[in-house]
C-alpha cells in the first residue's frame, strides 16, 4: 500500500513539474513574441494611414473634435478612441499610436493556443499553433503598427476563443467589437457561430429553445444571444455614425465603400492578375518555404480524411470549418474588387496556424515523445529565421520600411517655423496633420504646379513658404512653374533612408531676385 502511495506522490510531482514547466514555455514564448515586435515598432516610421489614425486620436483626446465631425474618416470608431487614450496615457508618439496594435498582437498569441487547446484538447497542438503566430512574420510585422487589422483580427479571435467555451454573450459582443474595429470584421460572425454550433461541451440552457439536428442540439436561446450581443454592438457603432452626419460629416461607411472603389464582381481578364498578387502575399504569412508546403499539403489532406470518414467527429467538422473560412474569405478578396493589399490576408493568420498544428498533430499523434518533440523542435528551426527577417523588416509586408524615413525631422524642421509660415502639402498630407498637430503653421494643399505658382504670385511676399518633395517625385514641374512666376525652389533640408539614399527634401521657396 506504501508503494502505491509513493508512487502516486510521485506522478504527481512529476505532473506538477511538467505543468510549470509548459507555463514557462509559454511565459518565454509570450517574452520571444514582444520581443520580436519592438524593432520594427522603433525602426519604422508612419504609413500615411497610421499617422492619419494617430491625428484622429488627437483631434479626440484633446477634445477639439470628439465625434470626429470635421474629418474625413472610413473607419469605424474603436480603433481611434483607443488611441486617443493611449496618447492621454503615454504621451503624443509613435509608440504610443502602435500601442494598441502591438499590445493586440502579443494578445493574439495566446489566443490562438486558447482557441487551438478548445477546439482540439490537444496541448501539443495549441503550443505549435502558438508558436506559429508568435513566429508568423506577417504577424510580427503588423503587430508593429497602427493599422485596424491587428486589432479587429484580436477581439474576432477573442469571439472564437468564448464561443468554445460556451460563452455565446460575450462572443456576440466581441465579434460586434471586431467590426466596429474595421468594417471587414463582419467575417468573424458566422466562424463564431460555427464554432457555437459545433460545441458540445456545453448543455443547452434550461429553458432555452432547442432544435435536434441528428446527433446535434442546437441552443436557439444562445443562438439569440449571440447574435443580439452583437447587434446591440453594430447598432452603437450606427448610433455613433449618426451622431456625426446630424454634425454635417460623410458616413464612415459610405467613405469606406467609396474608398474602395465601390465593391463590384472582378473582371474577366482581373482573374489570373488578382490571384497571382493575392499568392505573391500569402507567401509571406509565415514566409518558410517548409511550412508553406507542408499547409497546402496539409489543407488537402485534412479535407480528404473528413469528407472520407463514414462517422463525422466534432473534430473533423471543425477542421472543415476553419478551411471553409480561410477559403471563403480568400474568394471573397479575390472576386470582389477589394485592392491588393497586403494587410487584408491577417485574420488567415490565426486560422491557418491552429491548422498547421492540427496537420502536425494528426501526423503524430501515435508517435513516441521524442518524435513529437523532434517535430515540435523542425517548426521551430523552419519559422525562426523568417522571424528573424521580419523582426528587422526585411520583407516587404506591414507598414513603411524605409520610405518615409526622415518625415520626423521634416516635421521637426517644419514646427520650428515661424507663426503663420505656410507648409504646401501634396502627397504627405496625413502625416502633416499628425506631426504638425501643434505646429504653428498653416497647412495648404497645392493641387497641381500652376496652382501653387499662382498662389505664390499672389501671397508669396508675405508668409514664408515651404513644400517638401518626396524622393519618389521630381520636383521638375513645380520649378518650371514657380520660375514662371520669378521665384524659385532653395533647398534647406535634405534627409536619408536607412541605406543612404535620399528620403524628403525641404524648399524654401523664394523670389529669384534674392541672392
Amino acid at each position: 500500500m506504501a508503494r502505491w502511495s509513493d508512487c502516486a506522490v510521485d506522478i504527481a510531482q512529476v505532473s506538477l513539474r511538467s505543468m510549470k514547466a509548459r507555463r514557462w514555455g509559454l511565459v518565454g514564448l509570450l517574452l520571444l513574441t514582444w520581443a520580436l515586435r519592438l524593432p520594427p515598432l522603433l525602426d519604422n516610421r508612419f504609413h500615411p494611414d497610421e499617422a492619419l489614425y494617430g491625428y484622429w486620436g488627437l483631434l479626440i483626446g484633446r477634445g477639439l473634435d470628439p465625434w470626429l465631425a470635421t474629418a474625413p474618416v472610413y473607419k469605424p470608431p474603436l480603433l481611434p478612441y483607443l488611441i486617443a487614450g493611449s496618447q492621454a496615457l503615454f504621451g503624443n508618439s509613435e509608440f504610443s499610436v502602435r500601442l494598441p496594435g502591438l499590445a493586440a498582437g502579443v494578445l493574439t498569441v495566446a489566443l490562438v493556443a486558447a482557441l487551438a487547446r478548445s477546439l482540439y484538447h490537444d496541448r501539443w497542438a495549441a503550443a505549435a499553433a502558438m508558436t506559429c503566430a508568435a513566429l508568423s512574420s506577417f504577424a510580427i510585422l503588423f503587430s508593429a503598427t497602427a493599422f485596424t487589422d491587428p486589432l479587429m483580427v484580436t477581439l474576432g479571435l477573442a469571439a472564437c476563443v468564448v464561443a468554445a467555451r460556451g460563452r455565446p454573450g460575450w462572443a456576440g459582443l466581441l465579434a460586434g467589437l471586431a467590426c466596429a474595429t474595421k468594417q471587414t470584421g463582419l467575417i468573424w460572425l458566422p466562424l463564431a457561430i460555427l464554432i457555437q454550433i459545433l460545441n458540445p461541451q456545453v448543455p443547452p440552457a434550461i429553458g432555452h429553445w432547442t432544435l435536434d439536428i441528428g446527433h446535434w442540439t442546437l441552443d436557439i436561446g444562445r443562438w439569440i444571444l449571440l447574435i443580439g450581443n452583437w447587434t446591440l454592438v453594430i447598432l452603437l457603432m450606427f448610433a455613433w455614425d449618426a451622431a456625426r452626419t446630424a454634425q454635417g460629416a460623410e458616413s464612415f461607411w459610405r467613405m469606406g465603400v467609396s474608398g474602395y472603389g465601390g465593391l463590384r464582381l472582378i473582371w474577366p481578364q482581373e482573374l489570373w492578375t488578382r490571384l497571382r498578387g493575392w499568392a505573391e502575399i500569402a507567401r509571406y504569412l509565415f514566409a518558410s518555404p517548409i511550412v508553406n508546403g507542408v499547409l497546402l499539403a496539409g489543407l488537402c489532406a485534412l479535407v480528404w480524411r473528413a469528407a472520407t470518414r463514414r462517422l463525422h467527429k466534432r473534430e473533423s467538422l471543425i477542421d472543415l470549418s476553419l478551411v471553409l473560412f480561410s477559403l471563403v474569405y480568400l474568394l471573397l478578396h479575390w472576386l470582389l474588387a477589394f485592392p491588393i493589399w497586403d494587410r487584408y490576408l491577417l485574420p488567415l493568420m490565426p486560422v491557418l496556424s491552429i491548422l498547421i498544428a492540427r496537420i502536425l498533430s494528426l501526423a503524430i499523434r501515435h508517435s513516441p515523445l521524442i518524435i513529437r518533440h523532434s517535430l515540435f523542435a523542425i517548426l521551430l528551426i523552419s519559422l525562426a529565421p523568417p522571424a528573424w527577417n521580419a523582426a528587422h523588416s526585411r520583407y516587404a509586408t506591414g507598414g513603411d520600411h524605409g520610405a518615409y524615413d526622415g518625415i520626423d525631422e521634416v516635421a521637426a524642421f517644419l514646427g520650428r517655423l515661424p507663426e503663420g509660415a505656410v507648409v504646401y502639402q501634396h502627397w504627405l498630407g496625413w502625416h502633416y496633420a499628425y506631426h504638425l498637430f501643434d505646429a504653428p503653421v498653416y497647412l495648404a494643399y497645392w493641387p497641381t504646379p500652376a496652382w501653387l505658382a499662382r498662389d505664390v504670385l499672389v501671397f508669396g511676399a508675405r508668409e514664408p513658404r515651404y513644400v517638401t518633395f518626396p524622393s519618389w517625385e521630381s520636383s521638375a514641374r513645380v520649378e518650371r512653374a514657380l520660375a514662371g512666376v520669378s521665384y524659385k525652389l532653395d533647398p534647406v533640408l535634405t534627409t536619408t533612408r536607412r541605406d543612404g539614399a535620399p528620403s524628403f527634401t525641404v524648399y524654401h521657396i523664394q523670389p529669384l531676385s534674392d541672392p
